[in-house]
């Protein structure tokens, strides 16, 4: 009896083991797949500053990755390996990704972590859904965000009991530089 109980329980230790694993595997590489990703960035003008492992571009900056972030001035940092680390955009700033359209005065995104952080007027809106506070951060992976207030200030969230959503846009018929020409 207490042979066939061990083996029992060295089985669900085992297949516990292999879904945590499993799963541990699954996270690691979609982290990993976002760090292969290319980010492409156009924009009026470029200054590298390689002893700083910074660089800046300036003017109508449009930049890509799974979702398309512009700005008026973006600054991306990177590692000795040359991979991106972080990208830090300012003024004007507006992210697409899917269905909803972040506003902000700044974005910090923080590529290992995917997560973006919005600060300065900051605004989320999801179809006729908004939420505006004085920091949003927005967990790309989780498809999750936590809106903070400043200092006492308060978060607002309006949601719509009828959702109205265009419909899902065709990526080829517009193009990322059209939609940061829109308002904000």
């Amino acid at each position: 009896m207490k042979k066939k109980i061990f083996l029992t329980a060295l089985l669900a230790f085992t297949i516990l083991s292999v879904n945590s694993f499993a799963k541990e595997t699954k996270e690691t590489a979609k982290a990993g797949d976002a760090a292969r990703k290319p980010v492409t960035v156009t924009s009026d003008t470029m200054e590298a500053i390689s002893n700083e492992n910074l660089v800046i571009f300036r003017g109508n900056v449009v930049a890509t990755e799974d979702f398309t972030l512009c700005s008026d001035e973006l600054h991306i940092r990177y590692s000795e390996s040359r991979d991106v680390k972080e990208i830090e955009a300012s003024g004007n700033v507006r992210i697409f990704k899917d269905d909803k359209t972040s506003t902000s005065d700044k974005a910090v995104y923080d590529r290992a972590e995917r997560k973006i952080t919005l600060t300065g007027k900051p605004q989320v809106r999801q179809c006729t859904d908004t939420i505006k506070g004085d920091r949003i951060t927005v967990f790309l992976d989780e498809d999750n965000a936590v809106v903070e207030g400043d200092k006492g200030g308060r978060v607002k969230a309006v949601i719509m009991p009828e959702k109205k959503c265009s419909e899902p846009r065709q990526e080829k018929a517009t193009s990322e530089e059209a939609r940061c020409k829109g308002p904000r």
